[in-house]
């Protein structure tokens, strides 16, 4: 069984919980049940692929040398 976390929209929510309502527990199971009142907008930070991407590619190229686009502070 695969799982997955969704941030659905206020005006929808009801109906996305009598959607889901409509399954077996068998076939969806609610995992992690959140209290929405104690979010937050810092709990949906998130680094998209393409930024994850290109941070993975600067790692890289600092570790291969390539330390031409940084700078070092002495403190």
């Amino acid at each position: 069984m695969e799982t997955i976390t969704l941030k659905v929209n206020d005006n929808v929510f009801d109906k996305f919980q009598w959607l889901i309502n409509h399954f077996s527990k068998n076939e969806i199971d609610i995992v992690n049940d959140i209290d929405r009142s104690k979010l937050s907008p810092k709990d949906f930070d998130y680094i998209s692929n393409e930024q994850m991407d290109k941070l993975q590619q600067i790692s890289q190229d600092f570790k291969q040398g390539n330390k031409e686009d940084f700078e070092e502070y002495a403190i």
